[in-house]
C-alpha cells in the first residue's frame, strides 16, 4: 500500500511508523528540514520537504497513485484542502483527516454527507472524550473495549482484595467463576510492565487485570473482582473545556448507576456558566493546585478523578495531588507532553495521550488485510487483535495451540458459526472463524504471515 502522511508532528510519525512496519510504501511530508531529517534518520520512509497542501510537493510525494493520504499536520484548513485536492485531481481512494477545532462539529456535523471528500476525520478532543466514557460506563472499570462486532467486551479492571479469584491459579479459574466464561488478557502487577500470564500465574490484590467476557456477562465479571453494581461512583473532573461536554452527556445518560459528578473549574466565569447550564452536577471554581479547593470537592472519596484543562503540566500535578488525597484512580490527558512511558514512575494511573489516540484510531481504521486491533500496551510491547480466517489462508487446518508459542502470546477467543469458545484448546482452525489473540509485539508478523493467502500455485 503507498501511503502519504502530511505532517511529521507526533500523530505524523507515529503514524508513518506503524505503517512503515508493515511493509507499506510511505512518503511525509513537512515544512521543516529539521524535523524531517529526524524522522527519515529514524524509520524507513521517504522525506518530502514542503507545504502538505502545494501541489507540486504532493506530486514530488508520489500522489498519482498513491492509495491513502493522511492528512495530519496542525492546521484543520490545510488538512481539509489537502484531502480535498487528493481527491478531485488524483481520485485518492481514502482520505483521513486530523480536525481538532470544535467547531467543525458543533455546527451541524459538516463532515458526515461526504461534502469534503474526507473518508475519515478523526477528532483527538473526540476520541480522548470516548475512552473516558468507555471507563466510566462501569463504576470500577479502567476500559472497556467492544470488540469483534460486540461478541466480546475486554475490560480493564483492578482486582480487589475481596476478589474470590485472589490467589487462585489461573488454571483453575473456571472453579470459582460461577459459569461465568472469562479469559484473563493481560495483567499489570505493581507498577511495572505489561506481563502476558501463565495457566499457574495467581491474580493478586491490586493487580491491573485486562479480561475477556460475552457483554451480557460484563456485570457478573465485575463482581468476581470485587465489584458490586450497585455501589455509588464519585467522578470528579478538572476543566469544565471542550472535552468535557461529551464526558458530562455520557455520565448524565447513566441511568444503572448511582453517579455523582463535579467539576472544578479555575475560570471564574467559565464555573458561573457551567453552574448555570448544568443543574445535575456540582461545579466548583477554584485552583485545581489548590489543596484545599481538591478537598472540598472530596477527591478523597473520588473512584476516579480526570483533569483534562489545557496544560499538561497543570493535568499531571492535580492528578498526583489527587492521589496523595486519596484518590482511587487518577487520569491526566495529554496534547503536547510525552510523559507515556512515566506514568507509573509518576504514580498516575492513566496518561490519555491525545496524539497516540489519534494514531491509534487512523492504525484501526486501516486495518492490517481483515485485522482488528483492539489494544495495545505499548509498556510491555504486547498488543491484542482479532483476525478472520479466509478460504486460502495457511491458518485453515492449524491448531489452536501451535498458532503461537506459550512464551509469545496465545489465544484468547475463537468465534466459530456465532458460538463462542474462550482460551480454546487444540481445536482446528476453520474456514470463516474469527480468533482473538494477544501476543508479544515482535511476534505479531509471524502470526499475520500464517494467516496470509496462499498463492495461487499451491492452491
Amino acid at each position: 500500500m503507498k501511503v502519504i502522511v502530511l505532517g511529521a508532528g507526533r500523530v505524523g510519525y507515529g503514524v508513518a511508523k506503524e505503517l512503515s512496519l508493515s511493509e507499506n510504501d510511505v512518503s511525509i511530508v513537512d515544512s521543516s528540514p529539521a524535523v524531517l531529517k529526524i524522522v527519515a534518520d529514524k524509520i524507513d520512509v521517504r522525506p518530502v520537504l514542503g507545504h502538505a497542501s502545494d501541489i507540486d510537493v504532493l506530486i514530488e510525494a508520489g500522489i498519482r497513485d498513491t492509495d491513502v493520504l493522511i492528512a495530519v499536520t496542525s492546521s484543520d484548513e490545510i488538512n481539509i484542502t489537502s484531502c480535498q485536492i487528493a481527491n478531485f485531481m488524483f481520485d485518492v481512494e481514502t482520505k483521513i483527516a486530523r480536525i481538532s477545532k470544535k467547531s467543525y462539529f458543533t455546527n451541524g456535523d459538516i463532515f458526515a454527507h461526504d461534502k469534503f471528500s474526507i473518508n475519515v476525520v478523526v477528532s483527538p478532543e473526540i476520541e480522548i472524550s470516548d475512552i473516558v466514557k468507555r471507563s466510566i460506563s462501569i463504576p470500577g472499570a479502567i476500559d472497556i473495549l467492544p470488540c469483534m462486532g460486540n461478541d466480546i467486551k475486554i475490560i480493564g479492571i483492578v482486582c480487589r482484595g475481596i476478589s474470590p479469584i485472589v490467589n487462585i491459579p489461573l488454571k483453575f479459574l473456571t472453579s470459582v467463576t460461577d459459569d461465568i466464561d472469562i479469559a484473563i488478557v493481560a495483567i499489570r502487577r505493581g507498577r511495572g510492565n505489561i506481563i502476558l500470564p501463565t495457566k499457574d500465574d495467581c491474580l493478586l490484590a491490586d493487580d491491573e487485570v485486562y479480561l475477556a467476557c460475552r457483554p451480557e456477562e460484563t456485570i457478573h465479571a465485575m463482581k468476581l473482582f470485587g465489584y458490586d453494581g450497585e455501589e455509588a461512583s464519585k467522578i470528579i473532573m478538572i476543566g469544565g473545556g471542550d472535552m468535557s461536554d461529551g464526558i458530562i452527556n455520557a455520565v448524565l445518560s447513566q441511568d444503572a448507576f448511582n453517579l455523582s459528578v463535579k467539576i472544578i473549574e479555575q475560570d471564574a466565569k467559565k464555573a458561573e456558566f457551567l453552574s448555570e447550564r448544568l443543574n445535575e452536577i456540582e461545579v466548583i471554581p477554584g485552583n485545581p493546585l489548590d489543596i484545599e479547593v481538591l478537598r472540598a470537592a472530596g477527591v478523597g472519596e473520588a473512584i476516579i478523578v480526570i483533569s483534562m484543562v489545557d496544560d499538561d503540566k497543570t493535568n499531571i500535578m492535580a492528578c498526583l495531588l489527587a492521589k496523595k488525597l486519596g484518590a482511587k484512580r487518577v487520569s491526566a490527558v495529554l496534547s503536547e507532553l510525552n510523559y507515556s512511558d512515566l506514568s507509573y514512575s509518576l504514580e498516575i494511573d492513566s496518561l490519555l495521550d491525545s496524539r497516540q489516540a489519534t494514531v491509534a484510531k487512523i492504525l484501526r481504521y486501516l486495518g492490517r488485510g481483515g485485522v482488528e486491533d483492539i489494544l495495545e500496551f505499548t509498556d510491555g510491547d504486547v498488543e491484542v487483535f482479532a483476525i478472520e480466517v479466509y478460504k486460502n489462508s495457511y491458518a485453515v487446518g492449524t491448531i489452536t495451540d501451535d498458532i503461537i508459542s506459550k512464551s509469545e502470546g496465545y489465544v484468547v477467543a475463537i468465534i466459530r458459526d456465532g458460538k463462542i469458545t474462550m482460551l480454546p484448546k487444540r481445536l482446528l482452525v476453520d474456514v470463516g472463524d474469527k480468533l482473538l489473540l494477544v501476543t508479544k509485539r515482535n511476534a505479531t508478523g509471524e502470526i499475520l504471515k500464517l494467516f496470509q493467502g496462499k498463492p495461487k500455485y499451491l492452491m
